[in-house]
């Protein structure tokens, strides 16, 4: 029978460099599929010269009225009914196209006066 010596100093060594490289994957999959867009329809905002900056602090709806009427709340195509539904104490962003009519635009508005919002900001680009 072979006798095998045992090591007196029986630690273990743990290698972290796999480790190390699978964090900064992990760190570089998640910036890049994680990016933030204000905008997710391609709406052309009007220009506008006393327009400010805000900041979002709080949880606010996007509708967003694309050229051919189409209304779009949070991403999503919605009609102007399901507009009724938001609660009263939210904070409404509308990104309205520059050729979009004028009637689209109030009906959308008189359907957020239903709901008994009254935070509604107007989206511009600062020129």
């Amino acid at each position: 029978m072979i006798e095998f010596r045992k090591k007196k100093n029986d630690e273990s060594i743990l290698d972290i460099a796999p480790l190390v490289d699978m964090v900064f994957l992990l760190l570089i999959f998640f910036l890049l599929t994680n990016t933030y867009q204000k905008h997710q329809i391609d709406v052309s905002l009007p220009v506008t010269e006393t327009g400010k900056e805000t900041k979002v602090e709080k949880k606010t709806y996007l509708i967003e009225i694309k050229p051919d009427g189409t209304i779009i709340l949070n991403g999503k195509e919605a009609t102007l009914q399901e507009l009724k539904k938001l609660p009263k104490t939210a904070e409404v962003d509308i990104a309205g196209d520059r050729k979009v009519s004028y009637e689209t635009f109030m009906k959308v508005l008189d359907k957020l006066k239903e709901a008994g919002i009254s935070n509604v900001n107007l989206l511009t680009i600062k020129k």
